[in-house]
């Protein structure tokens, strides 16, 4: 699935001001995509503020309705690269409520290419995947 993007300027001042495209990705097409991967479910257990995606029942990404723009979302993270990913990433940072060996919160703001977002999100569904038993792992796909 191709996600439509909307242009986003980042101002990056090193000797001068320089202007950057790139393509952010909006809070809809990020629920559309997570919500499209095979037998996700979009739930909201902690109130109608928050919409939970899971897969085989466990969460993979949380996405705030209440938030002004730019969004966020909350996603699984491998932790021994999580740490690089932020030191990488500007939009990646602590999640709250969340445990932050695991879990990060994603701002939507452009400054991670709409392919680097969406393979996080898929990431995070296989790392929801890998923690299930055999048995039950063995009846989803992994992407």
């Amino acid at each position: 699935m191709l996600l439509k993007t909307t242009k986003f300027k980042t101002l990056v001042s090193t000797f001068g001001i320089q202007y950057t495209n790139f393509s952010a990705v909006t809070r809809d097409e990020a629920l559309s995509y997570a919500a499209e991967l095979p037998q996700a479910e979009v739930t909201t257990p902690f109130g109608p503020d928050h919409l939970v995606l899971k897969v085989a029942g466990k969460m993979f990404a949380i996405i705030p309705l209440d938030e002004p723009e730019p969004v966020g979302m909350a996603l699984k993270f491998p932790p021994e690269e999580l740490d690089d990913l932020r030191a990488e990433y500007p939009c990646l940072e602590r999640a709250s409520h969340m445990s932050p060996v695991h879990w990060s919160a994603v701002r939507l703001d452009g400054s991670a290419p709409t392919r680097t977002l969406t393979a996080w999100i898929r990431q995070s569904y296989n790392l929801v995947l890998a923690g299930l038993p055999k048995k039950i792992r063995a009846n989803y796909p992994t992407l």
